[in-house]
This record gives structure tokens, C-alpha cells and sequence, in this order.
């Protein structure tokens, strides 16, 4: 038998494999291969090389970082900057695994306001290059100075003329152990990951220059400006500073919260469009990542995720980043503190990005609108049904001039008032109606209403174990199953408002059955959410059960409305409360104003 573990050369068998691995014994390591070890751990690729530099240029006070890289990092790399400098006597010490200006006992790792603490970077970089040089000049000093590390052995510190800051200059890398090589991407590939890099990080420091060159062409150049938001485009791609909305805490929080998160309707594939300071300092931080997200919590679709920066200030003894090698991970000391402030600040910037998208009130409403002042049960039920009669004919064209222009394949409504043109997605924006209306009812007295002919329905096992399991929650909010006789159930309410022939049992059960969503930054996020205080699991559960028979119960696509008809969706869309999703978290409406139709055409 053959061990399947891949080595270079011949394989081993499990018995030889296992020899090797019990005979030796315990020793020592040298220098060298301690120094391989650590470099290992920091150095992954040439993106981790410019992390390191730039954090020590960040940490100089550098107002202008240049970057130039040659086989995408791989053959060289050029970091500059106009910081504080090393001075002369200090460079060997630089070199030297644990030198570092940042720490000066064990106390200081529990309030470290630097990117840069643990003085492993210059260290791991010369371990893994051919090559390494280092020009710097301090502040206050005439002349520059210079050391050169080749193959790991350094030389002697010598003068040179040089202006303010540091250069610092890596070749070959990872020439002491080519293996490594053999793991990287394209020079393509690794040219992009430090461009999506250096960009990211420019977001957290706009008050710094930075600028890329490959293969001796200028790539991008980003000068300093006074705020995030001027540089949202160079990693979010053109138009996305329109389609986020500021993110803010007060000032006397404890923990400050400043950013751009995407508005709802504009979300992407993956979560690699969420950018997170800490400090100052890029992270990479599930916690945090599903406190965002929990805060579009039923507004995105399965699948779907937010993106834009968050920056957060706390105090340094509340946030521990001696967590990991590269620095790039943190942990809280209050941990359900962050999460539920995040998810906080997320939700009121929704709020008022989806209070500025709304429509704007066009005059009174129409007989037909729901929640009619001093009879709020009975807008609540209107609420639910379309088709109730209640709609009248003169408001086809509502004051404000607002007008329905119609349907698009018996799915899609167009409606125009005088600033835009609006394409309604006719079932998801009923769904939120009635999802609303449900959810402002639910337990309610008298949210059930008999039917008159009660419907009798064949469920199939399925079906009955997911009945068992939800027959409660179904009761509270009105629904009202009975057994009739083997696989046989008799449907003898529903609430208040709802027309019998909309119902779909079956397709309510099928729907809770299948639904579940098993995604890790979900169960972080509930965790967190009890831990705070939330009873998040049961929250999901109410939602869920609400969202399906919302949308088993309304009107589908391909399904003709009178002008009437279309008018009251309208209006009761435009009074919910969250009128941009429908409960699954998909957009009810498009917008099109003046602007963006002059765009569209190309007059602008």
C-alpha cells in the first residue's frame, strides 16, 4: 500500500513514512532554517511583502507611498516613502527578528497603536529574497544610509546620499527556497492581488498619496484627499459612489463607526467587496462580516452580499491584533458589543438610504391606500388583497401626476410621476404589502377569518412533518389547518383579508421544507446576536413562516391588473416600511430618473 501523501522524488510507503517520522530525534534548530520558519509564516507571496512595507511607511507618517514591481513581485519590489526614516545606527537592528521601535515590554501588546509591532517584517523579507536594500534618512539628518542583505547575510551599514524617508528594495524573491515559487499565480496574478491590495488600504488613509508601477509603466496614481468617499470608484468601479450611503455612529460612542455601506438592490456574489479598518488597520473578520450582513438581514436574496468600507475606532486595550502572523486578523474583548453596534450603524444608514430612495409623497392618497387614519385593522386586511373592490376608477391618474402607464409582459408595472419613471416588479412588491400587513397582525385578535367553504387538501408526507412542526406559528398569524382523514387536511381560516383562491398550502409547506439556509456567517451572526442580547434563531424562523405565506398568497406574474389595480400596489408599496426588497431580499422597484435616461442614450 502507498502513502498518498505527494512528495518530491520517489514516494514513500506508510511504513517507511511512518520509520522516518518515529526515529528521528529531538534537536535544535539552527539560524537559518528558524529564520525560513518565521519568513514562512508573514511571507506567503509579493502581496505579503508590500503589506509589510506599507504598514512601516504608514507607521513612518508617510504623507506619499510609490510602489514598483517587476514579474508581478516576483523579480522585484520598490517601496518608497516620504516618512520618518531609520537612522543609521539603528538599520542592522532593523534586520534582526523582534527589532522593532513599536514595543518596549509585554505591557505595550495590550494598547499597540501601530500597524507594525512584532519587528518580524525586514527580518522574514531578507529570509525569503535573494536580495534586499534599504535606503533611509531620517528626519533631521544630512545624509542617507545603506545596508544590503544577499542570500541572507548582511553587510556593512554604508553612507549615501538620499532624500527623506525610505526605500526599501526586494529581488528574488523566495530565491532561497524555490519551492515556494511553485505555489504562486501568474505574474498577472500576483500583480493584481497587490493592486486590489494597495487599493483597499488607500481607502483607510486617504490623506496618503499612493501610486503603482509595473514593468515600468505607471498603473494608477492616487493623490491625498481629505475624505474615504473620493476614492470609493478606484475599488468599488465607476458609478459605485452613488450606489452607497454613508455609515455613521455619534461621537461620544465608545466605539465609532465611520464608512459606506451598498444601498439594498446593490449587492454582489461574494464577500470580497467588504473592506474593514480597525484602528486603522485592514482586517479580515468574520465577526464583523456577519454583523454586516446581519443588518440587510431578509433585504439581499440567498447568496447575495453587501459591500463598502467600515472603519472602526475603539480603544486599544478593547481590540487584540497579536492574533495571527500577518496581523491581518483581530479579536474583541467585547466581542457581542462590536457586533451589535455594527450591525447598529449598517441598519440607520439603510433607513435613510432607503428614506431618500423612496418615492416622495405626490398628494393624498387614493380611497384605496392602506392604513386609513382611525380604522387600522381594516387597512391592515384591505392591505393584503388587491382586488377588493375598493379602487376606483378616477385614480387612474392620482394628484402629483402620478400615472400608470401600464404592464410589461402582465409581470412588470410602469408607473411615471413628473421626476421618474418607475418599473414595479408587480409579486415581490405585493409580497412586502403583505408581509407587512401579516406581520402587524400576527397574534393579533381576530387575524383569522373563516372560510365559508372550507377547502379540503392532500398533503404528502412531507408536507404533513413540515405542518407538525409550524402549526403553531401558521395559528397565530391565521392560518388554520385541520386533519381530515389520512393524508387529507382541511383549510378552514386564513387571515383577515386574504381571497381563498390565492392560498396555496402546499406550496407554503414545500417552501418552509427547503428553505433552510445553512451559511456559517449566519450561525457567527446568531451567536453573536444571543450573546447581545437578540433571540436571533426565532427572529429568522417568524420571518421566514410570514415571507412564505406572503408569498403564496398575492398576485403572480402573468397575471393582468386593471390601471386601478396597479395605482393601489403603488401606493401601498410606497407606505411600507421597507418598500425597496420584497421579504426574500429581492428589489421590488427599478428607478429611472431624467439623469440617468440622459446616460442611458448618451447625452451626457
Amino acid at each position: 500500500m502507498r502513502f498518498c501523501k505527494l512528495v518530491r522524488g520517489n514516494p514513500l510507503t506508510f511504513h517507511e513514512f511512518a520509520r522516518v517520522q518515529t526515529l528521528e530525534r529531538i534537536r535544535l534548530l539552527d539560524e537559518d532554517t528558524i529564520a525560513q520558519i518565521a519568513a514562512g509564516e508573514v511571507i506567503e507571496r509579493p502581496v505579503s511583502v508590500v503589506k509589510e512595507l506599507i504598514e512601516n511607511s504608514l507607521d513612518a507618517g508617510a504623507s506619499w507611498v510609490a510602489v514598483e514591481l517587476r514579474g508581478g513581485g516576483r523579480t522585484e519590489i520598490i517601496v518608497q516613502d516620504d516618512g520618518r526614516g531609520i537612522i543609521s545606527e539603528d538599520l542592522p537592528l532593523a534586520l534582526h527578528r523582534h527589532g522593532t521601535s513599536k514595543l518596549s515590554s509585554a505591557t505595550d501588546l495590550f494598547s499597540i497603536r501601530t500597524l507594525g509591532f512584532r519587528g518580524e517584517g525586514l527580518a522574514s523579507i531578507a529570509a525569503a529574497a535573494g536580495n534586499l536594500e534599504i535606503i533611509s534618512r531620517a528626519s533631521g539628518q544630512n545624509f542617507g544610509a545603506r545596508v544590503a542583505v544577499r542570500n541572507g547575510v548582511a553587510g556593512s551599514v554604508q553612507p549615501v546620499a538620499a532624500s527623506p524617508g525610505t526605500k526599501v528594495v526586494v529581488r528574488d524573491l523566495f530565491a532561497a527556497t524555490p519551492v515556494r515559487r511553485d505555489f504562486l499565480g501568474s505574474d498577472k496574478g500576483e500583480f493584481a492581488r497587490i493592486s486590489a491590495f494597495l487599493s483597499r488600504i488607500a481607502l483607510g488613509w486617504p490623506k496618503v498619496a499612493f501610486s503603482l508601477r509595473h514593468e515600468g509603466r505607471d498603473v494608477w496614481s492616487l493623490p491625498a484627499v481629505g475624505a474615504p468617499v473620493d476614492r470609493l470608484e478606484m475599488v468599488f468601479g465607476r458609478g459605485s459612489r452613488g450606489s452607497l450611503t454613508n455609515v455613521s455612529t455619534s461621537p461620544n460612542m465608545m466605539i465609532g463607526i465611520g464608512g459606506f455601506t451598498s444601498r439594498i438592490g446593490v449587492d454582489r456574489p461574494n464577500r470580497h467587496g467588504q473592506v474593514i479598518f480597525v484602528n486603522g488597520r485592514l482586517v479580515r473578520s468574520p465577526a464583523l462580516s456577519a454583523a454586516w450582513s446581519a443588518a440587510y438581514a431578509n433585504k439581499l436574496m440567498t447568496g447575495r452580499y453587501p459591500y463598502g468600507v467600515l472603519m472602526l475606532s475603539l480603544a486599544p486595550g478593547d481590540v487584540d491584533v497579536n492574533v495571527h502572523p500577518t496581523k491581518i486578523e483581530v479579536r474583541f474583548v467585547s466581542a457581542a458589543a462590536v457586533f451589535d453596534v455594527v450591525r447598529s450603524a449598517v441598519d440607520e444608514a439603510l433607513r435613510a438610504g432607503s428614506a431618500s430612495q423612496a418615492p416622495a409623497p405626490t398628494g393624498p392618497l387614493s380611497a384605496s391606500s392602506p392604513f386609513p387614519p382611525g380604522n387600522a385593522g381594516a387597512g391592515e386586511a384591505a392591505a393584503i388583497s388587491l382586488l377588493d373592490g375598493s379602487a376606483e376608477d378616477s385614480s387612474k391618474n392620482l394628484d402629483g401626476g402620478v400615472r400608470a402607464l401600464g404592464q410589461i409582459d402582465q409581470t412588470f408595472i410602469v408607473i411615471s410621476d413628473r421626476h421618474e419613471l418607475l418599473i414595479i416588479d408587480q409579486h415581490a412588491a405585493h409580497e412586502r404589502i403583505a408581509f407587512e400587513a401579516l406581520e402587524a397582525r400576527a397574534g393579533v385578535m381576530e387575524a383569522s377569518a373563516p372560510l365559508l367553504l372550507p377547502r379540503i387538501v392532500s398533503l404528502t408526507p412531507d408536507q404533513i412533518a413540515t405542518l407538525e412542526t409550524c402549526q403553531d406559528d401558521l395559528i397565530a398569524m391565521g392560518v388554520v389547518v385541520e386533519p381530515f382523514g389520512d393524508d387529507a387536511y382541511r383549510l378552514s381560516a386564513l387571515p383577515s383579508g386574504y381571497g381563498e383562491r390565492r392560498f396555496d398550502l402546499a406550496g407554503v409547506l414545500d417552501d418552509l421544507a427547503n428553505g433552510a439556509d445553512n451559511v456559517a456567517a449566519e450561525n457567527v451572526a446568531a451567536d453573536l446576536q444571543v450573546r447581545s442580547g437578540g433571540n436571533s434563531a426565532a427572529s429568522r424562523r417568524r420571518h421566514k413562516l410570514l415571507a412564505t405565506v406572503a408569498c403564496h398568497s398575492v398576485v403572480r406574474a402573468h397575471e393582468p391588473l386593471s390601471v386601478a389595480e396597479q395605482l393601489t400596489l403603488y401606493e401601498r408599496l410606497r407606505v411600507c416600511r421597507d418598500p425597496q426588497t420584497c421579504p426574500h431580499g429581492r428589489p421590488t422597484t427599478l428607478r429611472f430618473n431624467a439623469e440617468a435616461l440622459a446616460r442611458a442614450f448618451k447625452r451626457t
